[in-house]
């Protein structure tokens, strides 16, 4: 069996990943109940898949996070979003996750951490503390 060097170097993820420059709030979902307080990253890219962003301490793989994802100009809409175009419009996505893996940057002071979406959090009653 012959493979071409495109499909060799082809990623292999499969939900494209789209750059987006935000904040992003975490907490271990551990230390849920005992309300500590969120954590807060700069989210490098998301997919429907998972997201990738910088953090402030090293996660363990298999770290389960609890995310909150706010995206400016949607609306959440029960199961569905909508694009509203407007920025005073923010659609807050709450899910799980789990660390695939982390890595330290070169400036050695931020963590890149990679994490899958395991599930979402439709109770929007559930806050990130």
């Amino acid at each position: 069996m012959t493979t071409s060097m495109n499909e060799f170097f082809k990623e292999r993820r499969s939900h494209e990943r789209l750059p987006r420059e935000a904040v992003i709030s975490y907490c271990l979902f551990e230390e849920l109940p005992l309300s500590a307080s969120r954590r807060q990253g700069e989210l490098c890219d998301f997919s429907g898949g998972g997201v990738r962003f910088l953090a402030a301490e090293s996660l363990t793989k298999g770290t389960q996070l609890v995310l909150e994802l706010t995206f400016k100009g949607w609306q959440a809409a029960e199961q569905n979003w909508l694009w509203t175009g407007n920025d005073s419009d923010e659609g807050i996505l709450k899910a799980l996750g789990d660390v695939m893996w982390c890595a330290a940057t070169p400036n050695k002071e931020q963590f890149e951490v990679g994490v899958r979406f395991t599930g979402r959090l439709h109770d929007q009653r559930i806050n990130v503390p």
